[in-house]
């Protein structure tokens, strides 16, 4: 039921080959767009990454057992190319131009993309955060190693609020979910720079994850994070307005909700990388399979 109200009706006049490029930005990148394939009646091409082999596939052979009509097959990137007559992609932001250009000399037209690049996230706090809250917040900040295809990297918070006890919510997520092996090495150099330049800066004790003071920018590298004071929550909606294009999501806690702006794309703490189907993402994905199967 869920399916077929994100879905709709899809008269498939014609099934299409839909290549399907899944990144390594979390384990899972491009489940919801493959779902959106198979529930359409197309045919699912897909490749993983290095990263992640093995899970998009398991997830594939489970459900070609349950609904025998289910196609799915995965080749590597060229025979992809190669085969397809579509193309689905969530690219890194600097990555968009050379896959037009791949999809250009495949012959892959730009009304069969469906190219959705890296989205950026913030965080607006007000200092009532409760444990809940805040541990939320820690979730989507570190989750995927700080990274995601919804990265949220830069905190908002007002001037003077100390950074304490939200240190604390992501110190309690790491001792859950400790951070990859690599990550402690990759904010190390970061860090050293903050140092040399005495930047206001905070980390864990094995380095887990890094956070600095500064001016509203979304740092590198992944796990490196950002809080940027505000005086008045003007100052936070021109740095959206200024990056509405990139921007996925505000997070902040739900009874901060009602005293933000309509206009803003607000989310609850916690959920940020489990997104809802049919969201601005999720719409997009499913008017696309829809308008293919018009031909």
């Amino acid at each position: 039921e869920a399916l077929a109200d994100w879905i709709g009706d899809v008269a498939v006049e014609e099934s299409k080959t839909v290549g399907l490029l899944h990144g390594s930005s979390d384990p899972l990148e491009g489940l919801r767009d493959a779902v959106a394939v198979w529930a359409s009646g197309h045919a699912y091409l897909g490749h993983v990454p290095e990263a992640s082999p093995a899970l998009l596939p398991a997830f594939a052979q489970e459900a070609k057992q349950r609904h025998a009509a289910l196609t799915a097959e995965f080749v590597d990137e060229e025979t992809l190319f190669n085969r397809a007559e579509v193309l689905m992609a969530q690219p890194e932001r600097d990555e968009v131009d050379a896959l037009r250009e791949r999809c250009d000399a495949h012959g892959i037209p730009d009304e069969r993309r469906l190219l959705r690049p890296t989205r950026l996230v913030i965080a607006v706090l007000d200092g009532h955060e409760d444990d809940d809250a805040r541990g939320g917040i820690a979730e989507d900040l570190l989750l995927y190693e700080g990274g995601g295809h919804r990265r949220l990297a830069l905190l908002w918070a007002p001037t003077d609020l100390s950074p304490d006890t939200y240190l604390e919510s992501m110190a309690r997520f790491r001792g859950v979910f400790p951070a990859h092996g690599d990550t402690p090495g990759a904010l190390q150099m970061q860090k050293a720079f903050l140092e040399a330049r005495d930047e206001p800066r905070a980390f864990a004790e094995g380095l887990e994850f890094l956070v600095s003071k500064g001016a509203p920018e979304v740092p590198a590298p992944n796990g490196h994070i950002r809080w940027t004071e505000y005086d008045d929550l003007d100052d936070v909606d021109d740095w959206i307005q200024a990056h509405r294009d990139a921007l996925y999501a505000v997070v902040a806690r739900s009874s901060l909700h009602d005293q933000l702006p309509d206009a803003w794309p607000l989310r609850t703490p916690g959920g940020l990388h489990v997104p809802p189907l049919n969201d601005e993402e999720g719409a997009a994905i499913a008017s696309f399979v829809r308008e293919l199967g018009e031909g």
